[in-house]
């Protein structure tokens, strides 16, 4: 059937009209997506000049606070080199920019820190140091002592050094101390050096001495690392509780020889019985009983000069326990023979009795031996074979020495067998019917360790400990033979005993065996030089609040060994 024109024609505009329909709407959609991608854009181009801006504000925040800083750090170096200026200088006042900016910086004369300097004789100063403090949030920048500090506690670190110089075993220190107005403004500074200028200043020489310094500091952690710096790890102590940095300065040293029999380094010298006697001289810091029974020189009311070890001995058996290449050795399980050129440890102590003799060969070199507890010799000896030259079998004990019905060295030869003590160390060489020493014995002390009638603890398993009471030793066998030197406490010497001084010990100077990376380097000259320093704002006429404390009275008395 054939369709009408018309029928076609509508049907054909039908189609065209659809297609326009659709078109319609894909425009419309690509319209509604372009502004949606516009909206987007904008909203990116938006938010990166947010982040822009808020980066920038914190870039320039940051670099506000890093100028602040600078500028902060650059016045405290400023003002630490105008207070030395005014210190060391010709004149004494000095007007100085402080450039800080905040009114925040306070002069602390109180409870800020303290330094104290003595050796083995003397205190050379103990002093308060004061500070110059800026805070800005956490951040704090310190003057103190000539040195310029960021930061508190262990974290704080050093700008600018204090003057403070140790160099081939020359310690020169120069302490500006400051004190003054409490709070400083960013204006002029007025310093001004008290009295003649040198609140106190030593010169010494202190060879053989420990020179300690203390400084206790709320910057202490700069303190430390610079003066590890200008000496050595082994130099310096930190006490983190008490906010306390110790520099030891002097390398242990024994200035001195075994020049004499017995020298009893406090108390008396004592002969009980007949048939006593000592072949050689001796001194003694109080009295010796009899001087018809020694053969050479008496001295009484001797000083005691000699280096006193216990730190030696203690840091030496810290050492063995730590070390695993240190071997082991107990003596008392017999049979036991040490070679040349080694160390041993024994970490409670030995006894040797009959049968169980030790065996030291110098052949190879030193020996030596430390013992973390006491010796006793009850019927054991100690035999040294191969001495020669300089070699010697060194023991270095923290306890307690004593021998009976025992032989120890060599016959003749005292230098191959040396004992060293601490200021505690008892002797006694007592018990049976012969003890025979040929050696020596170091173990010097400033006070006697026992009482009137107190037991000597090295007697006792001889059964004689009633002949030893008070005496820290105690050379009270009958026949018995010591051939060598004794330095110690209180000095006994019983019936039918004689020690005598082996003469080949005149040269012959106790050794401490010292690894030097160890322990604290030499000193032998120290300046010490104190200044005092008031801190003002510029044009104020305001009195200090609080002086810094006084020289003590014993810091003003010179040391025995001043130069």
């Amino acid at each position: 059937m054939r369709r009408a024109p018309w029928e076609g024609g509508a049907s054909k505009h039908r189609e065209r009209q659809d297609v326009s329909g659709d078109r319609t709407s894909e425009a419309t959609g690509r319209g509604q997506s372009s502004v949606l991608a516009v909206a987007l854009l904008i909203g990116f181009v938006v938010l990166g000049m947010l982040s822009v801006a808020l980066v920038g504000s914190v870039t320039l925040d940051r670099a506000e606070d890093n100028a602040q800083n600078q500028r902060v750090e650059l016045a405290f170096v400023e003002f630490s080199q105008s207070v030395t200026s005014v210190a060391f200088g010709q004149g004494t006042t000095e007007r100085v920019a402080f450039d800080i900016r905040a009114n925040d910086a306070a002069v602390r004369h109180d409870e800020t820190g303290s330094i104290r300097v003595y050796t083995d004789e003397a205190l050379i100063a103990n002093r308060t140091i004061g500070s110059v403090e800026y805070t800005r949030e956490d951040d704090t920048l310190a003057y103190q002592a000539g040195g310029v500090w960021r930061g508190t506690g262990a974290d704080a670190t050093m700008v600018s050094p204090p003057p403070f110089d140790y160099d081939d075993g020359s310690l020169n220190a120069w302490i500006p101390i400051v004190t003054g107005e409490r709070t400083l403004t960013s204006s002029a500074i007025d310093l001004r050096r008290n009295g003649s200028g040198v609140a106190l200043d030593r010169q010494s020489v202190v060879q053989g001495q420990l020179v300690t310094v203390e400084i206790q500091s709320k910057y202490y952690g700069g303190w430390a690392d610079y003066l590890r710096q200008q000496t050595s790890d082994a130099s310096i102590t930190v006490d983190h509780a008490n906010e306390t940095v110790v520099m030891r300065l002097g390398e242990p040293a024994i200035d001195s020889t075994f020049s004499q029999g017995v020298f009893a380094t406090s108390g008396d010298i004592q002969f009980d019985g007949g048939n006593s006697e000592i072949d050689g001289n001796v001194s003694a810091a109080g009295n010796v009983s009899d001087h018809s029974r020694v053969t050479g020189n008496v001295t009484e009311g001797a000083t005691n000069d000699l280096r006193i070890i216990d730190d030696v001995i203690e840091k030496k058996v810290r050492d063995a326990e730590n070390d695993s290449t240190t071997p082991i050795m107990h003596p008392e399980y017999g049979g036991a023979f040490l070679s040349g050129g080694a160390t041993y440890y024994d970490d409670d102590g030995f006894v040797l009795e009959s049968g169980e003799d030790l065996t030291v060969d110098l052949s190879a070199g030193n020996v030596t031996m430390i013992v973390d507890g006491n010796i006793s010799l009850q019927g054991g000896d100690i035999e040294v074979v191969n001495g020669g030259g300089s070699r010697a079998f060194r023991i270095y004990s923290t306890g307690n020495f004593g021998m009976g019905n025992s032989e120890a060295g060599v016959d003749g030869e005292s230098q191959y067998f040396q004992v060293y003590g601490t200021s505690e160390m008892q002797i006694a060489i007592t018990g049976g019917s012969k003890a025979d020493l040929y050696g020596t014995i170091y173990a010097p002390r400033n006070e006697a360790v026992l009482e009137d009638s107190e037991p000597n603890a090295a007697a006792e398993p001889f059964g004689t400990g009633s002949k030893c009471e008070g005496w820290d030793t105690c050379v009270v066998a009958g026949n018995s033979e010591v051939s060598g030197a004794i330095i110690a406490g209180p000095t006994i010497v019983g019936q039918s005993t004689d020690i005598e001084y082996d003469q080949d010990l005149v040269d012959i100077q106790p050794s401490l065996q010292l690894d030097h990376g160890l322990y604290p380097p030499p000193i032998t000259y120290l300046h010490l030089s104190v200044y005092d320093i008031t801190v003002s704002q510029a044009g104020s006429n305001s009195s200090i609040a609080a002086p810094p404390a006084a020289v003590s009275p014993v810091a003003a008395e010179p040391l025995a060994r001043a130069a």
